[in-house]
């Protein structure tokens, strides 16, 4: 038998590249909205209600609220709902409907059962989140977590909802639910700020919240994938058991972030606060890049590993493709991260009483992080890729050993190197949880080797090894590079990131790089359609 090429192996077709690129554009437009609303909604309460006591209150009820959801649907959407919607969604809709319906039933009884026994138990869980607060302080805190609570609910059906429009490959009403809760926040601070003072915001919560839901029940109609009415369903047992494993990671998860914050207070009362900004830069690749790319690919390769008889060559195709997307974006961005990390927290943070010597940590951190910031992005679409074939429990498993990786690394560098031991920790366990899943996907999956992985990720070096001096030889030679204001700042990050750009893809279009060059032509087929509209 003649030996199998690589062209002969890729079996997604250009039209669901083209699809699964599309996908992941609308769902980083989404992203960035969110983000900047995000933003704006922090500087409309930092403007409203300055950094007072009630807004501590109300940050504590918000977490509650937030940490509840995230354990009780958010974190099993992408592991559990969607890879077995996907299933029904191209099987058979009479049944995709029902059991979405029957999900939908089991939810709200479970999450109404919670939400009111913590509606009774709210002064208990502000004494144990807020134990340092003052009883009128706690009063109030208990006052906002008891409002915000039914919140979860309705986050509940929207995260459901969102599933059921991934797996019918809808991605534009889930793409903007988070930009429309933000946006109601800041509408009803701004409304009823002055008649009911911090209690504005959890309205603005429960408004958020209702706006979420209904967008997605708009989705859900549109899309004629409105649930039919099912008190049970037998792929119900089939989501539990996938999302058993995925809960356990969760609260190993939480347990390690309760850990981390205890360790960075010993090594200094600002270290926290340094930790999350940088933090905040790496979190903008891999929301754009590795979460879109994911969550855009997830519903066809979890169709895919339903479809055993095609074998194993489509499903590695697609998820080839998925990392080659993910590296060739990943890549340049952590390249423009290490060179322009200090103009850039120079222009977002350095304001009032955030000094030099806080800008200087903080990039000292971001750099530590970016050593495992591509790993992190990778592991992201090996994890998905292991949900859509119904294996949650692996994942679970290497998360358990990566924490042990963070434990062992932090532990015996924090006397010597302080904070940076801590960051370099998380790196090492990014760097070791993606290692795993890559040998386990060679074993349980296949081989990459055929799919131009290794070439997709030379291609980046090799351009990133061209603009990142472009960007240093701008970045040296600017008026008031390393002093000077916000000005000098931004134009210390916007000169040399725009022509590193440049840089970056005039060198992969020259070497022919087919995943950038669809890329290139998704972002101007969609620019010109939307000019054409306007």
């Amino acid at each position: 038998m003649p030996p199998v090429t690589a062209r002969a192996q890729e079996t997604t077709t250009s039209v669901e590249r083209g699809a699964i690129a599309g996908s992941a554009v609308v769902l980083s437009a989404g992203n960035v909205t969110s983000r900047v609303l995000g933003l704006l909604r922090e500087t409309v309460i930092t403007a409203l209600f300055g950094a007072t006591g009630a807004v501590s209150a109300f940050r504590v009820s918000s977490n509650a609220y937030n940490l509840l959801y995230e354990l009780l649907v958010g974190g099993v959407i992408s592991s559990a709902f969607v890879p077995v919607l996907s299933e029904y969604a191209e099987r058979d809709q009479g049944e995709f409907r029902r059991l979405l319906g029957a999900l939908m039933f089991l939810l709200m009884a479970f999450v109404t059962a919670i939400v009111v026994l913590l509606e009774f138990a709210a002064p208990l869980v502000t004494r144990v989140m807020g134990a340092g607060f003052s009883p009128q302080l706690q009063a109030l805190t208990t006052s906002l977590l008891r409002l915000v609570l039914p919140a979860v609910l309705l986050l509940g059906l929207s995260g459901l909802s969102a599933a059921a429009l991934y797996a019918r490959q809808q991605f534009a009403y889930p793409a903007f639910m988070a930009s429309l809760f933000n946006a109601a926040l800041i509408a009803c601070a701004f409304i009823f700020s002055k008649r009911f003072d911090i209690r504005a915001l959890a309205l603005g919560v429960l408004a958020g919240s209702l706006c979420q839901a209904g967008l997605q029940a708009f989705g859900l109609w549109r899309t004629r994938s409105w649930p039919s009415f099912a008190l049970y369903h037998p792929a119900v047992k089939r989501v539990l058991l996938l999302a058993l494993p995925v809960l356990g990671s969760l609260a190993i998860g939480q347990a390690q972030v309760i850990i981390d914050r205890n360790l960075a207070s010993r090594t200094g009362e600002q270290s926290i606060a340094w930790m999350a900004n940088a933090t905040t830069l790496i979190q903008f690749p891999l929301g754009l890049v590795a979460s879109a790319v994911s969550l855009a690919t997830l519903p066809r390769l979890a169709r895919l590993a339903n479809n055993e008889r095609q074998g194993q060559s489509p499903f590695l195709g697609t998820m080839a493709f998925s990392l080659r997307l993910v590296i060739v974006l990943v890549l340049p961005a952590t390249a423009a991260l290490a060179v322009l990390g200090a103009p850039l927290v120079h222009l977002l943070f350095q304001h009032g009483n955030f000094h030099a010597a806080d800008s200087a940590a903080t990039n000292a951190a971001l750099r530590l992080y970016l050593i495992g910031l591509p790993f992190a992005a990778v592991d992201q679409c090996l994890i998905l890729a292991f949900y859509a074939r119904r294996d949650t429990l692996r994942p679970a498993l290497v998360g358990l050993v990566a924490v042990g990786i963070y434990l062992a690394v932090a532990l015996s560098t924090m006397q010597r190197l302080g904070m940076a031991g801590l960051v370099l920790a998380n790196s090492a366990q990014w760097l070791g949880h993606a290692v795993i899943m890559l040998f386990l996907t060679r074993a349980l999956i296949g081989s990459l080797r055929p799919h131009r992985v290794a070439r997709a990720l030379l291609q980046a070096l090799a351009a990133c090894a061209i603009c990142v001096p472009v960007m240093l030889l701008l970045l040296r030679f600017l008026p008031g590079h390393g002093a000077g204001g916000t000005l000098q700042a931004l134009v210390g990050v916007a000169v040399p990131g725009t022509f590193g750009l440049a840089a970056y893809s005039l060198a992969m279009l020259a070497m022919r790089n087919e995943d950038f060059v669809l890329l290139i032509r998704l972002v101007i087929n969609r620019a010109k359609a939307t000019f054409q509209r306007v």
